[in-house]
């Protein structure tokens, strides 16, 4: 197999994997200071733009696409096997039910808002990453368009995440700017350039082709 087939292969897994696991601890809020939340999810599910902007710029838009749409069956496999599996019956030496029930019992609202979200903010953040270098001619660095990309992505990720699965639940003000946008984008950006260096390196060119 050759080598930029390989390392397409490892950035799509990661991806998956990483998504896999923020679908998973995705209704998890936890504190921050003065008040704020953010989700559990937040620097899993930000190391899934990373491996999808450096499929662009390795890849192409057209792989990086694909890679979010297996993604979003991935999600939806999961949700399903897992609703298949709360109810059947505990085995009399696992005393566990409960806690496995609470962890993998999301409401179809949950899985719904995650779905949803996910779709905006990895299309959105596979724009603004373009879009920066088609606006610059391909002059502004990696690093700085991988940060808009994101940044627009994180936003809707959130807004959208938020409003769907919770509104009416709480006051959705410290859950939204508890994410802590810019910070999450400002560390993913040089992990972009990071993983693009070694697969350049690996793989050659840019412009390699999987065709």
């Amino acid at each position: 197999m050759e080598r930029r087939i390989k390392f397409f292969l490892l950035l799509m897994t990661l991806h998956g994997s990483l998504l896999i696991t923020s679908t998973v601890a995705g209704s998890k809020l936890f504190a921050l200071p003065f008040g704020l939340s953010a989700s559990a999810t937040v620097i899993s599910y930000m190391l899934t733009f990373v491996m999808l902007d450096a499929i662009a710029e390795l890849y192409g838009a057209r792989f990086s696409r694909l890679v979010i749409n297996l993604g979003l069956v991935g999600m939806a496999l999961s949700a399903l096997y897992f609703k298949l599996t709360i109810p059947l019956p505990p085995a009399g030496v696992w005393p566990y039910q409960e806690a496995f029930e609470t962890v993998l019992g999301s409401s179809w609202r949950i899985w719904l808002a995650g779905w949803l979200a996910y779709l905006a903010s990895q299309y959105l953040d596979l724009w603004g990453f373009l879009k920066m270098r088609d606006v610059t001619h391909g002059r502004a660095p990696l690093a700085v368009r991988a940060f808009v990309g994101m940044l627009v992505g994180q936003f809707f990720d959130t807004t959208v995440f938020i409003t769907v699965a919770f509104y009416g639940s709480f006051p959705l003000g410290p859950a939204l700017v508890g994410l802590v946008k810019v910070a999450v984008a400002s560390l993913g950006a040089p992990l972009v350039w990071l993983a693009v260096v070694l697969g350049k390196r690996w793989v050659g060119r840019a412009d390699a082709s999987l065709t």
